[in-house]
């Protein structure tokens, strides 16, 4: 049984966690490197989850400060901005608030499931 602050998922947020990770790190994205692997994060209100529709995709980097393969943090903060671990304000300052993370991923989002749509259709 899975044991977390926000429940088990639904399949429609299975499904958006699916849709995330094929999306990669929003914060890469933005910066125009697509693609990047990510992680789930749950977004936070007054530390607590605010559950599975409330989540962004962070690389290993974004989320947990967790360096590429052959580099070095302070390469990788000056080419990719700091990560979430390293404190939540410079991440802020760099990327926006959790509101505008999720707007963001929500965009990419609704434009993922549009095109893997249009896709089908013309697969059909």
């Amino acid at each position: 049984m899975l044991h977390t602050s926000t429940g088990k998922p639904t399949k429609a947020q299975e499904a958006r966690f699916r849709a995330i990770k094929d999306l990669g790190c929003v914060c890469c994205r933005v910066l125009g490197f697509p693609g990047e692997p990510p992680e789930i994060h749950h977004l936070l209100s007054g530390n607590v989850r605010r559950g599975h529709d409330h989540t962004v995709g962070l690389c290993p980097w974004h989320h947990r400060g967790v360096p590429k393969d052959g580099w070095d943090r302070a390469s990788l903060k000056d080419l990719i901005g700091p990560p979430l671990s390293g404190g939540a304000k410079a991440f802020r300052a760099a990327f926006g608030s959790d509101d505008d993370l999720l707007l963001i991923q929500d965009a990419l989002l609704t434009a993922h499931e549009s095109a893997t749509s249009l896709v089908a259709e013309f697969a059909a």
